[in-house]
């Protein structure tokens, strides 16, 4: 099993990988087309009681779609990360745990909350375009 450890920098890309396209895959269609779905985002942070719902629809979007790309790449992760643990413990606070919200439901931030701080403390591994 110690031999393993010589491939954690492959682990490290599929991490980064995966997570940065589920990113890219959910948060695309607002960050490339916001006319058409940035308001049904904003009414459901309104429902919430968000304040600023459409300021938080746009970054929410955006952090999510460019860290996305940033991750797939390699390019600037940590400083990326910072971003998206900011916006997951947004995410999770304001919309799962202050409804009350099922663990099922808060899964998918919660897994990406702990993916992004995996990757500030660890960097994106030997395989990115920048090395941090």
């Amino acid at each position: 099993m110690k031999d393993l450890s010589r491939y954690r920098d492959i682990g490290v890309l599929v991490i980064r990988l995966a997570f940065g396209f589920q990113l890219v895959r959910v948060s695309y269609t607002y960050a490339l087309f916001p006319a058409e779905n940035i308001p049904a985002f904003m009414g459901y942070l309104t429902s919430l009681g968000v304040p600023f719902p459409t300021l938080g629809a746009y970054l929410a979007s955006y952090t999510e779609f460019v860290g996305g790309i940033l991750l797939l790449l390699g390019l600037y992760t940590r400083w990326a990360t910072v971003f998206l643990i900011v916006n997951f413990s947004v995410a999770f606070g304001l919309a799962h745990l202050s409804i009350g919200d099922t663990y099922q439901n808060t899964f998918p931030s919660l897994n990406l909350l702990a993916v992004s701080i995996f990757l500030l403390l660890n960097g994106p591994g030997r395989y990115a375009l920048t090395k941090e």
